[in-house]
């Protein structure tokens, strides 16, 4: 009776042991890095790694030393790593060309003059038949410079480089504005157009400034962002 009692506590304990719940495998482990800027600010750095982290990770920024303190696993930190490195370089060099055009709806089939015929295509879109160019100027600057270009038209562009994104291959170009001189002397700005761009490098943005959107005749605004 003994026997038989035995081998049934023995028979549950092997069933048990067959069907039990496999052992949980450990999770990974996280790990700490601190990265120090020299050149970029610690809480625009976080927007750049954001999307680069897992769900475990976080990051805290240290204010005094213009340091971030990252933590996640391995197969990540060495992403954030390298996309840190690219983001915190020196001031970049780039040159923004501002060309100024009078577009006009008049009698179709004028002729465009030759150095306006790379935007006469997009312009004519918005059913622009004639196309005169009122000046052209370029700076060269840095990021965080401020510009001004003057035209011997009398039109004037002011505008300040914002920070290069390699992300998007883009530059931003804060408060762009501009203005004409006006006046018996000359000595007045009227303000024509104000924004604000992110322009990707090599890419023609055409902008607008017109009373209404039927106007006869508009100043068109070439701008284009080059390194």
């Amino acid at each position: 009776m003994k026997t038989r009692m035995y081998m049934a506590t023995l028979l549950i304990l092997l069933c048990g042991a067959a069907f039990g719940n496999p052992p949980v495998e450990k999770e990974k482990s996280l790990s700490v890095r601190t990265f120090q800027f020299k050149y970029k600010d610690a809480d625009k750095a976080a927007a750049v790694i954001k999307p680069l982290m897992s769900a475990e990770g976080s990051m805290s920024m240290q204010g005094a030393s213009n340091a971030l303190v990252v933590t996640d696993h391995a197969e990540n930190m060495k992403q954030i790593a390298n996309a840190l490195a690219q983001f915190d370089s020196a001031a970049q060099t780039f040159r923004l060309s501002v060309r100024l055009v009078a577009a006009g709806r008049g009698e179709p089939g004028a002729r465009v003059p030759d150095d306006l015929k790379d935007v006469a295509p997009n312009l004519a879109m918005l059913r622009f038949t004639t196309f005169e160019k009122l000046g052209e100027a370029e700076f060269e600057g840095k990021e965080g410079d401020a510009g001004m270009l003057e035209m011997q038209t009398g039109y004037r562009a002011d505008f300040h480089f914002g920070e290069y994104d390699p992300a998007s291959d883009s530059i931003k170009v804060s408060d762009l504005r501009v203005s004409r001189l006006t006046g018996p002397q000359r000595d007045q700005l009227t303000s024509l157009l104000k924004t604000t761009l992110n322009l990707k490098l090599g890419q023609t943005v055409i902008l607008g400034a017109a009373k209404a959107p039927q106007s006869q005749r508009s100043l068109m605004i070439v701008v284009v962002a080059r390194r």
